[in-house]
């Protein structure tokens, strides 16, 4: 019965995934078709995960063993939600491996002064802008010779994203998630509806000029207790989806598509840090399971055919990519 919710849930995000997917490709389809082909080469992004391959194994595990994603995790909501898991287990494996979870482990999120007519590039330059002054200084204060050390001069580690928002109230809320560690106890205060460190507030307005608002707290990092609600506000999609409407989220894939933002970021002893190719279960006990999607739904398909469904769609990528 587990099994079965979890194909259940999977399939059910997937269904979720195709009509935004669907919504987004006719939208542009409209009103900006250049985008398709300058981005998702048309076919990639309709055919992402029409085929999906799961793996039930006889010690009760299941898996989603293969598919044919369109690896644009910025805008399509299963691959940026499978990055996202990826993502998570690979860093707990890292901190296994490591040795990492003695240490204390702190969630910081930075926010930028804007205004609500504000356009989104506008706004996200100022927010990266600030970001790079703030990283330079980290890696400035590593250094013997500099006597100015930063308030990030404290950790040992860091792993930054950024998220972007949505609403009619704030409009554009890019903001700056980050985890790091350090084997210092850093003061933190309780205000009314979150927690803040005097210092880094401090070196923020220095960096932004009008910038203070932060929130810092301390999480839970070791083998036996990943607070993971706040280390999924780091590894998660850039782009909150429940936020956005299509015209939004169009208007942001063509300035990612002008400006080549980097929303993920790593330093010091997590610098190199990066996802694993994924590995096979070595476990060769398993019945496969292969799912279609037509007709705005999942059906199961007979074995016998299910690599002729993978190879179809994944040939045709193949042709459209340009790959040989």
């Amino acid at each position: 019965m587990q099994n079965k919710s979890l194909l259940e849930r999977t399939l059910a995000k997937m269904e979720k995934s195709q009509q935004k997917k669907k919504e987004i490709f006719e939208y542009m389809q409209k009103n900006k078709p250049y985008l398709l082909w300058s981005i998702f080469k048309s076919n990639r992004i309709k055919n992402c995960c029409n085929v999906l391959m799961f793996h039930d194994y006889l010690n009760w595990e299941q898996k989603l063993y293969k598919s044919n994603f369109c690896k644009y995790d910025k805008f399509c909501l299963a691959c940026s939600t499978r990055r996202s898991i990826r993502m998570i287990q690979r860093f707990e494996q890292w901190i296994k491996e490591n040795w990492l979870d003695k240490k204390n482990w702190y969630h910081i999120t930075l926010t930028i002064r804007h205004r609500k007519e504000q356009k989104l590039k506008t706004v996200l330059e100022k927010l990266c802008r600030a970001k790079e002054k703030l990283a330079k200084s980290y890696r400035n204060s590593k250094r013997k010779i500099q006597k100015k050390k930063s308030f990030m001069y404290n950790f040992d580690w860091i792993v930054s994203s950024i998220e972007i928002t949505y609403n009619e109230r704030n409009w554009w809320h890019p903001h700056i998630h980050i985890l790091a560690c350090t084997d210092k106890e850093l003061p933190i205060e309780k205000l009314q509806y979150s927690w803040w460190n005097k210092e880094l507030q401090a070196e923020r307005l220095k960096i932004t000029k009008d910038s203070n608002q932060i929130s810092m707290r301390k999480v839970a990092v070791d083998w036996d207790n990943f607070d993971r609600k706040w280390i999924w506000e780091v590894f998660k999609y850039a782009v909150k989806f429940s936020t956005l409407d299509v015209p939004h989220l169009v208007d942001l894939i063509e300035l990612q598509h002008q400006k080549k933002y980097h929303f993920f970021s790593t330093y010091w002893i997590f610098r190199w840090w990066k996802l694993d190719k994924k590995m096979d279960n070595e476990n060769n006990d398993y019945i496969e399971k292969t799912m279609v999607y037509f007709n705005d739904e999942y059906n199961e398909v007979p074995n016998k055919e299910s690599n002729s469904y993978y190879k179809k769609w994944t040939s045709l990528n193949e042709v459209v990519m340009g790959i040989n």
